[in-house]
C-alpha cells in the first residue's frame, strides 16, 4: 500500500510539474531556453606593428614598468611587454621583434647589477633571450640612448661606465662586438651600414665608423651649434634610413645634418621665421614661441614634415609643455599649420603612412589627431609615458 500510494504521489507531482512547464513555455511563446556560453581564455597572435600602432614605455611610480602597445585607430591597449624602469627600446625593421635595453639588480634596488639587451618576438612577443651589456646609461628615458642600424643588423647602446661610450651589438649573431669610447659626447645617431654619430659638449659632432681592419675610429666634426647660448636638444629627430638628423635648439633653430663619415651641415633655419615671426633669442625676458616638452618633435620623412610642440615662454623654458603643434615643411622652411592641443602636451608622435595619425600626450591623456587636419579623433587615459615610437615604413 505504501508503495502504491508513493507511486501515485510521484505521478501526481510529475503531472503538476509538466503542466507548469507547459504553461511557462506557452507564456514564453514556446521559445527554447537560452544556452549560456562559458568564458574561454586565449591569446591573440602578434602579427607585428600596424601603421597606426603607438608604442610607449610607462613612467609612473604607481604603475608597473613595461612597454605598452596601443592601437591608435581604437585608442585601445593591445599588449604589454615587461621591462625594468628607465628602459630603452627599439623595433626591428620587420616590426615583429622588440629589443629592450634595461638594467636589473639582484635585490631589487641594490645588489649585483646586470645590464642586458632583452629580445622579444614570436606570436606572443615572448622573451627569446638576452645579450649581456658592459653597462648602459640609466636616466630619464632618452630616445637616442639606444638605436638600431637602418637594416636592423646592429644595435647601439649609450653607456657611461666608466666613461662615455657606445656598446655595439651584432643582433644577428646576438653578441656584443665592442665598446667605442666617445669622450665628452653622448647619445647615438646611426648612419650607413655600421656608423654612428654623437653630440658633444663643445657643440661638435663625434663620428664613429669602422676602418679597413673592422675597428671603430672616432673623429670630431666641426662645431655647429652654440653650446653656451643656444644648445641643441637631445630629443631632436633623425631619419636613420636617409642619415638625416634635424637638431633643434632651445630657441627653435633647426640644424639639418647629413650624417656620414664626413657629415654635411646645412644652413640652420628658424622655426619662428618660418611662421613669419621674429627668431627667438636667449636675451633675458625675451618672450616668444619656443619648442618644449619631453619628446617635443616628430618627423615624417616621406613628406618632409616636422611636427613640433610649441609654447609661449622665456629663454630656457624648454621643459614647458606645448600648447600648440606647429607643422613645418623642412624643405621649403615654411609653416604649414598651427594646431591647438586640447591639453598642454609633453610628447608628440606621428605615424608614417599616407593617412597619418598624430599623437599628443599630456600627463594622463592621449589625444589622437588627424595628421592632415589636426582634428581630434579620439582620446583615452594612459599611464604617463617616457618614450614613444611608431612603426617606421
Amino acid at each position: 500500500m505504501k508503495q502504491l500510494v508513493r507511486g501515485r504521489g510521484a505521478s501526481g507531482i510529475a503531472a503538476v510539474l509538466l503542466s507548469s512547464v507547459g504553461c511557462l513555455a506557452a507564456a514564453a511563446g514556446r521559445a527554447a531556453p537560452p544556452v549560456l556560453q562559458s568564458e574561454t581564455a586565449g591569446i591573440t597572435p602578434f602579427q607585428g606593428l600596424t601603421p597606426h600602432d603607438l608604442v610607449y614605455s610607462a613612467m609612473d611610480a604607481l604603475a608597473p614598468p613595461g612597454i605598452r602597445i596601443l592601437d591608435g585607430d581604437k585608442a585601445k591597449l593591445i599588449g604589454t611587454v615587461y621591462s625594468s624602469q628607465y628602459a630603452g627600446f627599439a623595433w626591428a625593421p620587420d616590426h615583429k621583434t622588440l629589443y629592450v635595453s634595461e638594467t636589473y639588480w639582484t635585490l631589487g634596488n641594490r645588489g649585483k647589477r646586470e645590464d642586458v639587451l632583452s629580445i622579444y618576438g614570436g606570436p606572443t612577443l615572448s622573451n627569446e633571450g638576452e645579450i649581456t651589456l658592459p653597462g648602459r646609461l640609466i636616466s630619464d628615458p632618452k630616445t637616442h640612448a639606444f638605436a638600431l642600424s637602418a637594416d636592423g643588423h646592429y644595435g647601439y647602446d649609450y653607456s657611461f661606465q666608466p666613461a662615455p661610450s657606445v656598446s655595439v651589438i651584432d643582433l644577428k649573431q646576438r653578441k656584443l662586438l665592442t665598446s667605442v669610447e666617445i669622450p665628452g659626447c653622448g647619445l647615438v645617431f646611426p648612419f650607413g651600414e655600421r656608423g654612428f654619430a654623437s653630440l658633444c659638449a663643445d657643440g661638435a659632432l663625434a663620428v664613429a665608423d669602422v676602418d679597413a681592419g673592422g675597428r671603430y675610429v672616432v673623429r670630431r666634426a666641426g662645431r655647429f651649434f652654440d653650446v653656451m647660448n643656444d644648445p641643441v636638444m637631445d630629443e631632436s629627430v633623425a631619419d636613420t634610413r636617409e642619415g638625416l638628423a634635424l637638431f633643434i635648439t632651445y630657441n627653435g633653430w633647426v640644424h639639418p645634418v647629413h650624417l656620414a663619415d664626413r657629415p654635411r651641415f646645412e644652413k640652420p633655419w628658424s622655426i619662428q621665421q618660418a611662421a613669419g615671426l621674429s627668431p627667438a633669442t636667449s636675451q633675458v625676458g625675451a618672450i616668444n614661441w619656443r619648442p618644449g616638452g619631453q619628446v617635443f618633435a616628430a618627423y615624417q620623412p616621406a613628406t618632409a614634415r616636422l611636427f613640433v610642440l610649441m609654447h609661449e615662454g622665456h629663454p630656457w623654458s624648454n621643459e614647458q609643455a606645448g600648447t600648440q603643434i606647429w607643422v613645418l615643411d623642412t624643405r621649403g622652411h615654411k609653416l604649414l599649420h598651427r594646431w591647438d592641443v586640447p591639453e598642454s602636451a609633453s610628447l608628440v608622435a606621428v605615424t608614417q603612412d599616407a593617412h597619418p595619425l598624430l599623437f599628443a600626450l599630456s600627463e594622463s591623456w592621449l589625444w589622437v589627431l588627424d595628421g592632415d587636419s589636426g582634428a581630434v579623433l579620439r582620446a583615452m587615459q594612459i599611464v604617463p609615458p617616457g618614450l614613444v615610437q611608431v612603426r617606421g615604413e
